[in-house]
């Protein structure tokens, strides 16, 4: 909360008996002062910066000050009364080293002194409910009420994707996998539920493939111990990790292509695979960095 104090119009509902004055004020006849705590206490307001104000004795009560029983006034505030305690609000406001933003939860006729004398000073401040019929105050504060919790949520989705966007590292199959479990039925909450989607669709896509690789892989092995003897061809073939890299030199593969032709066959088929494999975790290192940028923002 930043630096501000807030002003609360006393109720005309009381206790009988003495008790701290967040407890005297309220009651089931006073919704519009309950929703008032209410909303403060939503926010996280400190208490000692909530101040109730009373036209009886011009008192202002502190938040948690004990207040005994007093007289309930038979008459509307007259103007005149409300100027001079204007002047006290002024006085508790210039104690503070900084001056603070002063939230006014009060009737127009306790609330338009205060905020003229302080628009004077130079003081900001704002009058909650100003101009809101007495009868509805109590549904204005529980729609502040609703908004800040719904900001609240928000935030904490917020941080939530962020701390997502952090596990992020290598952008690579097993981490997708990682993520999109933990990520679950919140994508949709976290507004990634298309990213998650296309992630699942492209690790089936790569799963398929890396199981064509492997069993490319495993009949280039059985056909270069029937054909290769020698170790000619695997030799060759050991320094060979790409379809570029296999034909590097035209000569020697055609070579031992005429001489080992099956094997070669198989081992060309092998690299075309895993190639496949190659641009599908490309595609999905892709599909995790704009995730990632999308829970950043």
């Amino acid at each position: 909360m930043d630096n501000r104090i807030a002003l609360i119009m006393e109720s005309t509902t009381r206790k009988d008996i003495a008790m701290e004055a967040y407890k005297f004020y309220q009651g089931y006849r006073s919704r519009w002062i309950n929703a008032v705590i209410q909303f403060m206490e939503t926010r996280n307001f400190s208490s000692d910066r909530i101040f109730f104000i009373s036209l009886y004795h011009k008192r202002i009560i502190g938040f948690d000050e004990i207040v005994h029983n007093y007289p309930v006034s038979e008459w509307h505030p007259r103007k005149k009364e409300c100027t001079i305690f204007a002047s006290r609000v002024l006085e508790l406001v210039q104690t503070y080293n900084e001056i603070p933003f002063v939230e006014i939860h009060a009737g127009k006729t306790v609330a338009d002194p205060i905020k003229a004398l302080l628009s004077q000073h130079n003081i900001s401040c704002r009058n909650f409910a100003e101009g809101v019929p007495l009868g509805t105050k109590p549904s204005f504060y529980e729609a502040l009420i609703e908004e800040e919790l719904n900001k609240r949520k928000l935030k904490d989705i917020q941080k939530e994707r962020i701390t997502v966007a952090a596990t992020i590292h290598q952008w690579s199959p097993q981490e997708a996998s990682l993520l999109v479990g933990s990520l679950g039925t919140k994508a949709q909450l976290y507004g990634v539920e298309n990213g998650v989607q296309e992630l699942k669709n492209l690790l089936g896509d790569w799963n398929q493939k890396k199981k064509d690789e492997k069993q490319a892989l495993k009949d280039f092995e059985s056909m270069i111990t029937e054909e290769d003897h020698h170790g000619e061809l695997e030799c060759f073939l050991s320094r060979k990790v790409s379809l570029a890299s296999l034909i590097s030199d035209p000569t020697e593969y055609e070579r031992l292509k005429g001489k080992y032709g099956r094997t070669m066959a198989k081992y060309r088929r092998y690299l075309i695979k895993h190639s496949y494999v190659q641009q599908m975790e490309n595609q999905i290192s892709a599909s995790m960095l704009r995730m990632q940028i999308e829970l950043m923002k």
